[in-house]
């Protein structure tokens, strides 16, 4: 009598404690959405300080083990699993294993890592015509509970309205890439305004992308 086994159903079949999870490709839209995966197996978190800062800056890492029958082609340095509550963990690591059945990737919560504790919104103009026939932007929500961290930059004292008045410039640090022009505002979590200068998107693993913001007069 054979036997047959069939190492890539029986993840499936025979683990308990599975949970989906959605894969995002590295560069992808912030929008994107991704690929859905309904079994995946995530071994308990470890942390530890990923800098010198007095237990302040820390890393969460969790090892995700995914069927090859449900994600054929292998995540990639630099991807995203984002689970069910929302959590994005940034893939450092992937080996094949379980004779070729399974990806194991290592993978880190930036969110953790970089200290991003507060949540902020991006605002988008939109353009209803006026009484008059004027364009006035009505800033209405684009997205919400963005986890990041809002760090002061050198404040400048510029002239506007016929008025001197201190412009604060900040670095917003964020934990996914967002593409954002004149036509967007960021809201602190205190409801502070911010006009959108520039972004910079992460190049390397383990870096985010940033806006420079001025707070809005």
């Amino acid at each position: 009598m054979s036997l047959s086994f069939d190492p890539s159903s029986d993840f499936v079949q025979a683990v308990d404690g599975l949970e989906p999870v959605t894969l995002l490709r590295r560069g992808a839209s912030a929008t994107a959405l991704g690929t859905a995966i309904a079994h995946a197996l995530r071994r308990v978190a470890t942390t530890h300080e990923a800098a010198p800062s007095d237990g302040r800056v820390t890393a969460s890492d969790v090892t995700w083990h995914l069927s090859v029958a449900e994600l054929p082609d292998a995540p990639r340095l630099g991807d995203v699993l984002r689970d069910a509550r929302g959590v994005r963990w940034v893939v450092l690591e992937v080996v094949q294993a379980t004779l070729g059945s399974r990806w194991q990737c290592t993978s880190r919560s930036l969110a953790v890592a970089h200290g991003l504790n507060d949540t902020i919104s991006i605002l988008q103009a939109a353009y209803p015509k006026g009484a008059g026939g004027a364009m006035d932007p009505v800033w209405q929500p684009w997205r919400t509970g963005i986890w990041a961290r809002i760090q002061p930059l050198a404040a400048e004292t510029g002239l506007a309205q016929s008025s001197r008045e201190t412009l604060a410039r900040c670095l917003v640090l964020v934990e996914e890439p967002l593409e954002l022009d004149h036509r967007h505002r960021v809201r602190g979590p205190d409801g502070t305004l911010y006009r959108v200068l520039r972004t910079t998107q992460a190049e390397r693993i383990g870096e985010l992308p940033s806006i420079e913001v001025e707070v809005v007069p």
